[in-house]
């Protein structure tokens, strides 16, 4: 309650002693009166209430713990369990590993038998990406894939954030140059960055290696369009440098800006390789046959028809890369309905 001024206090005053009876006024009004003290009763302000307790504080301070929790578990997800750069692997076996911004492996994937006999029982889960390459390598030496002769491997990255894919790649292919050093005296190691690329994918998914090596392939067909794709996604890695070396062609020219060679590719150097290019004569590509399983290179393909059953729904197949000459390996069949000898 306010206080009453001086005028609001006259005022009621004037309205009090108009309501007393006049036979006691001049009495009333004879009276003397005293100045109330400042903290009379009635120039107090009344003391307010308490307000009542909320009761909603509890579930406040429960969103508000939840909301924290979620925040921090996405950020962890982010760091550990997310992947945000993909690895690939190719030898002859080819394999896939996602790793974490902490360089740790959240999965690994073989991209075909070969790579599955690789890792085998391996469990590379949590691992670092460099002590899970390393084991791959040793497997990969132990099961004969890897050795002096068949030493080279394409190492290629894709990844969320540019600089830290670079970092990956440079210390992967630095680490397992090392790697193959110690486990075979020599080695030689290309390092890629890639792009998510549909048709890479697919020729990927086709014929059992990673989009790196299929990448890496279709940048050679446009400039060799006569070869054979599916040969040169079965060979070894080794294999095929040698056959690109013997047309006369610099392998690090389809790397990218970025891409990096180390060792020296003058050790796969054979006096006797054939150049690719044969593969427009008919005849076969023997010097890459003689592995330990005896396969052909159509192994990449489990039918025996040519590369034309990739894409048949559109009719745009991968013998775009052949070209128009009559004895092409693959357009050479599709009039008599016979298929290719290869």
């Amino acid at each position: 309650m306010s206080r009453l001024d001086e005028k609001q206090l006259n005022e009621s005053l004037r309205r009090a002693a108009a309501a007393i009876p006049s036979n006691h006024a001049e009495e009333i009004w004879n009276t003397p009166v005293e100045k109330a003290d400042a903290d009379a009763w009635f120039l107090q302000e009344p003391e307010k209430e308490p307000k009542a307790k909320t009761v909603h504080r509890p579930l406040r301070w429960a969103g508000l713990i939840a909301a924290c929790f979620a925040v921090a578990f996405f950020g962890w997800f982010q760091s550990r369990m997310a992947a945000d750069a993909t690895v690939y692997l190719d030898v002859n076996p080819s394999l896939t590993m996602e790793v974490n911004r902490q360089g740790k492996v959240v999965s690994a994937n073989a991209g075909n038998e070969d790579g599955r006999i690789v890792l085998d029982d391996m469990d590379l889960r949590g691992a670092d990406v460099d002590v899970a390459m390393n084991a791959i390598l040793g497997s990969m030496v132990k099961q004969g894939y890897l050795s002096q002769t068949e030493n080279t491997l394409l190492i290629s990255v894709i990844g969320k954030d540019e600089a830290r894919t670079a970092a990956l790649r440079h210390r992967l292919s630095a680490d397992a140059g090392q790697a193959l050093e110690t486990l075979l005296g020599s080695g030689v190691v290309l390092g890629q960055t890639v792009d998510a690329d549909d048709d890479a994918e697919d020729l990927a998914g086709h014929c059992g290696i990673t989009p790196g090596k299929a990448a890496l392939i279709l940048r050679l067909m446009k400039d060799r369009p006569s070869w054979n794709i599916r040969e040169l996604a079965a060979m070894p890695m080794a294999d095929l440098i040698r056959c690109c070396q013997a047309a006369g062609i610099d392998i690090a020219q389809y790397l990218g800006e970025d891409g990096e060679i180390l060792g020296d590719l003058r050790s796969l150097l054979d006096d006797d390789d054939d150049d690719c290019d044969d593969h427009d004569d008919g005849d076969d590509h023997d010097d890459h046959d003689d592995h330990d399983d005896g396969d052909d290179y159509d192994d990449c393909s489990d039918e025996d028809d040519d590369y034309d059953d990739y894409d048949d729904d559109d009719g745009d197949d991968y013998d775009d890369y052949d070209d128009d000459d009559d004895d092409d390996y693959d357009d050479d069949d599709r009039e008599d309905g016979t298929d290719d000898d290869r």
